[in-house]
This record gives structure tokens, C-alpha cells and sequence, in this order.
């Protein structure tokens, strides 16, 4: 049916609503569970001035979406419906079902079953070619096709479908999210975010693909794809700084954007919030780092992420030093999300800075390992988050991980000579090694 929709959205495309709503409808009266056309028809219908039939259309979508166990799509179908009806009672309760499915296992909360959704008027038993009707017979015939319930495919009860950050909240909380996202649709190679810009967003992969990508050495390199339900910004959001990729669709794609002025009014009606999110950012980051940094890269996959465990985390404000120079360094500083930078006192009275350090590497390594004083000054740059390993658990580590300490030692050494390298003195040319022969 992707071939009439396609057709259908040609007509979107002249801004032929009601021709596009004949072949989206056609698309649904043969194949049920095309909710995509669903909701393009929906479209049509708020287009043509008919919101409530809109709505009807799109709550129709929403709850064939929860039987399926597409959750995002069906909360992205009841966002598309709140604007044309905010106080629609039946999308307020789609959207119960939907979190109640989400959180059904969640530890700490309640095993509430969802009410069920209620009859349907229509019953989609319509046997006309809709693509040869037009006017009212048209929009009425389609409504009984596009509001008539998608009866296939029920998920298995018992399976709890991914829904990262949106389940951790209470039923209210998400209600109120969902009418704060923004949604988006996008086409083939549109970015959604771009490397180096915004950073004031989380971003949701509602349906669709997506590449991410990172300039290095001033050429495009491809890191990785994502797939529907993916979640991506927390970190820029939560550290202020740009996103470090730029993450573009492939082929066609659907987005929720959550924006942090919304998350911080959502914050204020609901105090529980911020925490969840951190929560939720904190353990993606020891996701991510515990496949990406080099000092876990020595030790079995399956161990990593009770390793990581046993570090403390740590936000740093821009500025902020986690280790000063000269000082006893008490712990072992890893980078989870930010930037920090090395800094070392040069005999002149000035500053020598020795380079930077961003996610999965780390800092303290020289002194804990040769048991020194700090030789540099190590400072966040922007807001940071780094997650420590005091002196006790660090000699553990060691123990428990000898490559881990092979690893750290050639780290410590190179590190020492760049310190030395970086603070020798600038040799002084004689005047007559500065003349060049005619």
C-alpha cells in the first residue's frame, strides 16, 4: 500500500487535500493496520477545516499503534491530536494506556492493568473505491474506514516494549510531557541535529532511520545508525555543550523534541522530574562509556558495568577544577559527557595548556599510579560530567585488572613527555643563524 501512498502524497504536495484523502483512505480500507496513512489522512481532514474528525481518525491510529506495541508512534499520533482538541478526554486516555503499558513492570510502581479502550461507531466496512468519490460522500465513507479499529496483531501482555525516560515518569507527568513535544517529519538526508550547533533538546526516533556522523580531519565519518525508539541529545542538554555529531534521516522519518525550556516547565509542576532525567542520562553515559573508553577496553564485556559501579558520579560547573596542580590527587577522573582541559604552570608565571580530554578518557592516572602530587591543573571548560575512583578502590582496580594498570603506566609515561616536551625552554637563535646567504 506504500505505492498509493505515495500517490496520496503527491496530491499533499499540490495541497489537493481531499484528492490526497481518497488515496489514503483507499490505503487503509485495504491494509488495516496502515497507520501511517492514518495519520496523513488525518492530516487532510484538519486541512479540510473537519478537526474533530481529525481527532477521530488519529485516536483511532493511536490505540491500533498500543495494540501492536508502537508506542511511540501512538504517542506521536495523540501529539498530533492535541492541538486540534486539548481537552479530548479520549486521547488523554489512550495516552494512560499507552504509559500504563509502558510502566507496567517498572520497579517501584504499581502492576495496574489499563482500562479497556472503548467500542468503535465504525466498523470500516465500506465497499466503495474511495479514490472515485469526492465531497461529503467522500469524507464520509473515509471516516468509516480510517476511525474503524485495527483488530491484528495484539502484543504479548507479558513483554514489557522498550520506552526509555517516558515510562520512568508517573501517569501525569507524561501526559504533560506529550503535549510539550514537538513532531517532526522529515525526509531523506534532513538533519536533525546538527555537529557543533544547539545542544537545547533531546531528540526521539519515533519511526525511521537515521545516520550519525562527526567531521574528523575536515572529512564526514560515519560512526553508527539508529533505529526507531532511539533517544539522543540528553548529554548536550544536560552539559549545555553542541552536540558532537550530526545525526541526519535516512530515507523517510518521524521525531519527538523535547526542548528544555519545556522540560523545565514541566519540572516545575512535577519536582520529581529533573532527577529522572538525570537518572536516565547518567545511565546511558555509563552505557556508552563502558563500550567506548579505552579503560575498559582491557576487561571482559560482561564485568564492565558493575566496574563502572563502583565510581562516583560527579557534575562540574564550566571552570570548575577537579584537580589543581601541586595538590594530592585523591581520585581517578573519568569523562563521561563535557570537556575538561589540562593546564600546567610554566616557570614564566603563565599557563601551558597540555591538551583536552572529553568522554572516555581520563585524568589523576600519573599521580595515583607513581605517587605524586598533581603534576597539572585539570579544569571543565563548560558544564561536565565525570564519574571518580578514590585511591582505595583505584589500588583495587589495579589488582583486580592487571592489564588495566599496563594500559594506565603507558598512558602516565607518554603523558609525562608531552609534560616535558611542552616546558622546555624555547632555544634562542643566534641573530646569525638568521641570515640566509644571497
Amino acid at each position: 500500500m506504500s505505492g498509493m501512498r505515495e500517490l496520496g502524497l503527491d496530491f499533499v504536495a499540490e495541497g489537493n487535500w481531499e484528492k490526497a484523502l481518497a488515496f489514503f483512505a483507499e490505503a487503509v480500507r485495504r491494509q488495516p493496520n496502515d497507520h501511517r496513512s492514518r495519520m496523513l489522512a488525518a492530516r487532510c481532514y484538519a486541512k479540510m477545516g473537519e478537526n474533530e474528525r481529525a481527532v477521530t481518525v488519529l485516536h483511532a491510529c493511536a490505540e491500533g499503534l498500543l495494540r501492536r506495541d508502537y508506542l511511540l508512534s501512538a504517542i506521536a499520533a495523540c501529539r498530533q491530536a492535541l492541538p486540534l482538541a486539548p481537552r479530548e478526554k479520549r486521547i488523554r486516555e489512550t495516552l494512560a494506556r499507552i504509559h500504563a503499558r509502558a510502566a507496567r513492570i517498572v520497579v517501584g510502581k504499581a502492576s495496574v492493568p489499563p482500562p479497556l479502550p472503548p467500542e468503535s461507531l465504525y466498523d470500516g466496512q465500506v465497499n466503495d473505491d474511495l479514490m472515485t468519490l469526492t465531497g461529503s460522500e467522500l469524507s464520509d465513507k473515509a471516516i468509516s474506514v480510517l476511525a474503524s479499529p485495527d483488530t491484528g496483531g495484539h502484543a504479548d501482555a507479558d513483554a514489557r516494549p522498550p520506552l526509555p525516560l517516558f515510562a520512568d515518569l508517573d501517569r501525569e507527568a507524561f501526559v504533560d510531557l506529550v503535549e510539550l513535544l514537538e513532531y517532526r517529519e522529515l525526509q531523506d538526508g534532513e538533519a536533525i541535529c546538527t555537529e557543533g550547533t544547539g545542544g537545547d533538546r533531546i531528540y526521539v526516533l519515533v519511526a525511521g532511520k537515521a545516520e550519525v556522523s562527526r567531521r574528523v580531519e575536515g572529512q564526514e565519518k560515519r560512526l553508527a545508525f539508529l533505529g526507531g525508539g532511539s533517544i539522543f541529545g540528553e548529554m548536550s542538554l544536560l552539559t549545555g555543550a553542541p552536540p558532537t555529531s550530526t545525526v541526519r534521516a535516512v530515507g523517510d522519518a518521524d521525531v519527538l523534541e523535547i526542548e528544555r525550556q519545556d522540560l523545565n516547565e514541566l519540572a516545575r509542576n512535577h519536582p520529581a522530574v529533573p532527577q529522572i532525567l538525570a537518572t536516565f542520562a547518567q545511565t546511558r553515559m555509563a552505557r556508552n562509556i563502558v563500550a567506548t573508553s579505552p579503560l575498559f577496553t582491557p576487561v571482559p564485556e560482561a564485568e564492565r558495568a558493575n566496574l563502572l559501579s563502583r565510581f562516583t558520579f560527579k557534575g562540574l560547573q564550566p571552570d570548575e577544577k577537579v584537580i589543581v596542580e601541586g595538590e594530592p590527587v585523591t581520585s581517578l577522573v573519568l569523562v563521561l559527557a563535557g570537556e575538561l582541559v589540562v593546564q600546567k604552570e610554566d616557570p614564566g608565571g603563565g599557563v601551558v595548556s597540555l591538551g583536552v580530554l572529553r568522554e572516555g578518557e581520563v585524568a589523576g592516572e600519573i599521580a595515583l599510579l607513581k605517587g605524586l602530587r598533581a603534576t597539572a591543573t585539570v579544569v571543565a571548560t563548560r558544564k561536565t560530567a565525570v564519574a571518580t575512583l578514590d585511591r582505595t578502590a583505584f589500588g583495587a582496580l589495579l589488582k583486580s585488572y592487571p592489564a588495566i594498570r599496563d594500559y594506565l603506566d603507558g598512558l602516565s609515561d607518554r603523558r609525562l613527555k608531552q609534560i616535558g616536551e611542552a616546558m622546555r625552554p624555547i632555544e634562542v637563535l643566534d641573530a646569525d643563524e638568521l641570515v640566509v646567504d644571497g
